[in-house]
């Protein structure tokens, strides 16, 4: 039986996946989303400050900002409990 990840566990992988920038694409695979649900996410997390966009070699990246930093670590803190 599949237990579904939470908003939050979705918004931890794609966190984890733009640390050194990434396309769509990477972020796709990386967090095991589609790509409707990354670009929900995306919109989300860049209208928030936690990610921000950029262009390398033609293509629209993402990475994570201080914030989204900060905000990846209390996720992990928070999953971590969750898992004890």
């Amino acid at each position: 039986m599949h237990s579904k990840r939470s908003r939050y566990g979705i918004i931890l992988a794609i966190l984890q996946v733009t640390v050194n920038g990434a396309t769509i694409t990477k972020i796709v695979y990386g967090a095991n989303i589609n790509f409707k649900m990354a670009q929900k996410y995306l919109e989300y997390l860049t209208e928030n400050g936690f990610i921000e966009i950029y262009e390398k070699d033609s293509k629209k990246c993402y990475r994570k900002t201080e914030k989204g930093l900060k905000f990846q670590k209390k996720l992990e803190e928070l999953e971590e409990f969750d898992n004890k």
